[in-house]
């Protein structure tokens, strides 16, 4: 075999293996969507949420189990970074995510929000995101969630909303969440 023949056989093992390499990841986080969602099914926005206390837009960093901040949710549009927001009613709060359907998290469900400086693949100045603490239950059980906000035009407003929707429900804020 002369040496361009050796390249271009060597050139498409190499080929080969990067494109099953992007199968496998594809095809992995495929079947991890598909088992999240057993535990964090999608909720639809209720017809009457309440009156609105606001409304502020921004990125939605990532979706994690609770207190586990480097194992991403894939389910039901949470995993990935993007566009996003939050809009708090009375009766509790719609995610606005990029690229999927709004999703509804009751007021129950809301354990807390208090501030963070990482999460996953994101680091920002400390405090910089905001950390829905919540619940999601599904045919799995329950899961506890935080999902991560940066609000570029500011975040108080935001927090302070989140804040109060979960301690009028029992779900006080503690101090030294969101460290880290």
């Amino acid at each position: 075999m002369s040496g361009d023949a050796a390249r271009w056989l060597l050139g498409g093992v190499i080929l080969l293996a990067v494109a099953a390499l992007f199968v496998a990841m594809a095809r992995t986080w495929r079947t991890r969507a598909r088992k999240q969602a057993e535990s964090v099914p999608p909720v639809s926005v209720p017809a009457d949420p309440g009156p609105e206390a606001g409304s502020w837009d921004g990125f939605t960093v990532a979706t994690t189990r609770a207190d586990t901040p480097l194992e991403r949710i894939t389910a039901g549009g949470l995993g990935f970074r993007g566009r996003g927001g939050v809009t708090v009613h009375r009766d509790g709060v719609v995610l606005h995510l990029a690229g999927a359907d709004d999703r509804w998290v009751a007021r129950d469900a809301v354990r807390g929000a208090d501030r963070a400086t990482w999460a996953i693949d994101r680091v920002v100045e400390p405090g910089g995101l905001v950390r829905l603490r919540w619940t999601a239950t599904g045919a799995a059980g329950a899961t506890d969630l935080d999902t991560y906000f940066r609000f570029p035009e500011g975040d108080a407003a935001a927090l302070h909303a989140l804040q109060e929707l979960a301690t009028k429900h029992n779900h006080p804020h503690h101090a030294g969440e969101g460290t880290n």
